[in-house]
Parts: C-alpha cells; structure tokens; sequence
C-alpha cells in the first residue's frame, strides 16, 4: 500500500493548526502544537507500523508482552488443574497445544495493537483519577479502538472525525478550542493527505467501502510529488495569512467575508 510518510502527515497538521490560529485569531502554543501533530498521525494508529506504534513499542517491550500472552493462558490452565486435581501429563498436552496455537497467532501487528490498548487503558486510569472527567476516558476509548479495525477503514472516515469533535467538544479546560485543533488535524491527515494517495480512503465506511480518491495514478513517486505539494501550498498559505494578519488584523473577514472561523 503507497501511504504518505509520518512526516508528512505530522507538517500538513502542524501548519494546519497554525492557520487555523491566524483565521480564528487565537493564540498558537505549543501545546497545541503537539495536540496537533498527535491527531494528525492518529488515522494511522490502525497500522501496525505507524510513528506512533513504533514510539510506543520496541523488541523488549514486545518479546514481554509475548512472553506474558503465552505464560498468562498456560498459568489459568495449571491453576485450574490444581484446582480440579487433573492429571499434570495431559495438563502438559494441552499447554503444549495451546503455547503453540498462540505462537502462531502471535504476530507483531497484533502484539504493537495489544501494547498501543494497554498504554492507553493506563493513561485512561490515571487521567480519570487526576481529572475526574468523562470526557476525558471517551477520548482514550476512541484511541483504543481504533488500532483493531483494518486500515484504512473506521479511521479513514467521516464518521471517525465527527465522533471525534464531539467527544472532545468538553475538553475545552485542557486548551481552548481543543475540539477544533483535533478535528481539524485529524481531517487533514484524510483531505490533505490519504485521499490524494492513489488507494484513497473510505470516506464512509461501514455505511460504504467505497474509496474516494483524488489520485488517478498509481506509482510511489505521484505520492511524494503531491505532499511536497500539499506542504508548499500549505507554507505559502501560512505566509500570505500572516502578511494579511500583520496588515489588516481580520484574515478571516478578507478571506471569508465574516468571522466563521473565530469560535469562542
């Protein structure tokens, strides 16, 4: 599959965020910077070898996670053998059985997604205890869902953005405006980036598996020419928006013809 780089992903919704502050004049931070580039990248949290799966895993913390996927089942399984007195020689059988069916599931896509889950289970449990706020364990809810979903599908559309605005919609005390930098870095990463790869994305599935594109060929290199593009454009956006901003103190009434952007 021809996909657009992490790096990419991450400059188009960091500059995304940018101009989004010169047209709703709020102030760029860098907190909202990093929220920025997080939601940008997290469509791909459902690839296996995405920025954000490889940060999160390396071979030590895979081979424990493995090691615990196998020793977990064995250990219940001799435990109730303990328990209901079974005899330890077919007990052996049927651990060797079981440690060999799950070795051969055992792949590292699934065990990065079980890594990715089990972070985020964590940082749901302390975020709640700190912050004693709902909204907060729906966001990481979403994040854990996603990775077990195929790529390029519950990420990759419409609906994902939409659910995503409005669990983050009571989020406002972290950064203002936190429901907007969100969906809008996270539908970058879809209208400005995968959508011109020539796979496309499906805009709404389940309701459609359809793939919407933008993109009629279909080599590697029309990809690395159409995100330099997207990023330049993008760049040249940010100039003119800061000259206009500099000048005239209302871009967005210049732009747009009233204050749509500017939300409170």
């Amino acid at each position: 599959m021809i996909i657009l780089k992490g790096k990419a992903h991450a400059s188009i919704g960091l500059l995304t965020y940018y101009n989004y502050t010169i047209l709703s004049n709020t102030e760029f931070t860098i907190l909202g910077g990093a929220i920025s580039l997080f939601f940008s990248l997290l469509p791909d949290l459902d690839h296996f070898n995405s920025v954000i799966s490889k940060k999160l895993s390396n071979k030590k913390i895979e081979s424990l996670v493995e090691a615990l996927m196998m020793l977990v089942p064995l250990s219940t399984l001799l435990y109730l053998g303990y328990l209901k007195k079974f005899d330890y020689s077919i007990l052996f059988f049927l651990g060797l059985i079981l440690f060999i069916s799950i070795k051969k599931k055992l792949k590292t896509s699934i065990i990065r997604k079980l890594i990715i889950s089990i972070f985020l289970i964590l940082i749901c449990i302390l975020s709640y205890n700190l912050f004693k706020n709902i909204a907060i364990v729906k966001l990481l809810l979403f994040f854990i869902l996603i990775p077990w979903f195929s790529h390029r599908t519950f990420s990759h559309s419409i609906f994902s953005a939409v659910i995503l605005y409005f669990i983050t919609n009571n989020l406002g005390f972290i950064i203002k405006n936190l429901n907007m930098i969100a969906t809008l870095s996270y539908l970058s990463h879809l209208f400005l980036g995968d959508i011109l790869t020539p796979q496309g994305i499906p805009l709404f599935w389940p309701l459609s598996k359809h793939r919407f594109k933008l993109n009629p060929f279909k080599g590697p290199s029309s990809v690395n020419i159409i995100e330099n593009i997207v990023i330049l454009l993008m760049v040249l956006l940010a100039f003119y928006l800061t000259f206009v901003s500099i000048k005239y103190k209302t871009p967005q009434q210049i732009l747009l013809g009233s204050s749509i952007f500017n939300i409170s």
